[in-house]
């Protein structure tokens, strides 16, 4: 499956709508996600479960009750 921003973006968003700024951490969480994929990426394999937990770290990182319900949907 080829790597989505978009879907990536909207399980963000999903796991920080409690936020008033949901819509602005999401992005700006998306692209620390993906700017720490870089380099895999650069190799030509990025698997989900790398993708997961980047995102999980840096969700923990920001909020940590965005960061529980994201692992609750998202298993690494």
């Amino acid at each position: 499956m080829a790597f989505s921003r978009d879907k990536l973006f909207l399980s963000l968003y999903n796991s920080l709508q409690h936020r008033p700024t949901a819509l602005a951490d999401a992005s700006g969480l998306t692209d620390t996600v993906i700017s720490k994929l870089s380099p895999q990426v650069q190799a030509g394999i990025v698997r989900p479960a790398q993708i997961t937990q980047l995102a999980t770290v840096a969700l923990h990182r920001f909020d940590t009750a965005a960061s529980v319900h994201y692992q609750a949907f998202h298993k690494a």
